[in-house]
């Protein structure tokens, strides 16, 4: 996600858990499954850099976010 600067380190990859498919591990036969996304993105099938989770905890700060509302506001 670098944009038109190029500048700006990159603040999203490929989901590492999920491969960027953004689906849920296969369970067992057996084993249910609260979701079919993924647990570590939500389905989304990217996931913060180091340097996007800096960007997101400065965020967090300014916004006075407390971390069940920030986790909701900014990955819905």
């Amino acid at each position: 996600m670098h944009g038109n600067d190029p500048e700006l380190p990159l603040l999203e990859e490929p989901c590492g858990a999920c491969g960027g498919s953004g689906d849920a591990p296969p369970g067992n036969g057996y084993e249910m499954r609260a979701s079919f996304n993924c647990p570590k993105c939500k389905g989304h099938k990217i996931a913060p850099t180091a340097a996007g989770r800096t960007l997101l905890d400065f965020v967090k700060r300014r916004l006075n976010l407390s971390e069940p509302e920030a986790t909701r506001s900014l990955f819905g």
